[in-house]
């Protein structure tokens, strides 16, 4: 069985990281994003000065798109930069603090990657994957029990999602439920067989 101190934390960060690696495509989750933003984003690179200069006329969209920008480009405290200038802009633009808890979670920075998740499903109720990167900010600080609630959220909300599936998984074997983590294999390996395998190496190894 895995205990706690003995649960590697890689696999734990290993769920974010998949969500991280589709976070150019969180513009679907909006509509607020304009078609300008969206072609601001398309040019790639941005100025450090172009950043600097925000004033109040700067859509929160723009300033994300900026902060895709700089995501892309793994210049992370630019992008945070980008996505408080879109909180700025935009005190309830859920997709801004979406980005904040990602850009902090890249960074282990993980009270400010739960505050940030916390606000955006604080705002956007139904956003699964800022409820699976608050459950991974909870799972590295300890928090099991509150991990397990939202990640629970974020497979009813979306219930093909496999990473939820997987990261449910992991939180069960931390917790020393192996029959509950075997149950949550049991729907993953129907959505994703390889995510589905590193739960059953997890399984053998703590064995």
């Amino acid at each position: 069985m895995i205990s706690g101190s003995k649960f590697p934390k890689a696999f734990l960060v290993f769920s974010l990281v998949i969500t991280i690696s589709q976070l150019p495509a969180v513009t679907t989750f909006s509509k607020a994003l304009t078609s300008s933003a969206g072609e601001y984003h398309g040019k790639g690179d941005v100025d450090r000065e172009e950043i600097n200069d925000f004033s109040p006329y700067d859509s929160a969209a723009t300033s994300f798109s900026k902060g895709l920008s700089y995501y892309d480009q793994r210049r992370w405290h630019e992008a945070i930069e980008a996505f408080e200038k879109a909180a700025l802009a935009e005190p309830d633009y859920a997709l801004a603090y979406f980005g904040l808890g990602i850009t902090y979670s890249r960074l282990e920075l993980w009270e400010k990657a739960l505050a940030s998740f916390a606000k955006s499903v604080a705002l956007s109720p139904h956003h699964a994957e800022a409820y699976l990167g608050l459950g991974v900010a909870y799972t590295v600080l300890g928090r099991n029990n509150d991990a397990l609630e939202v990640c629970r959220k974020a497979v009813q909300i979306k219930p093909q999602y496999a990473q939820a599936h997987y990261a449910l998984a992991l939180i069960y074997l931390k917790l020393g439920d192996q029959a509950s983590a075997l149950e949550a294999w049991g729907v993953l390996k129907k959505l994703d067989q390889s995510l589905a395998d590193e739960v059953i190496r997890l399984i053998s190894d703590g064995e």
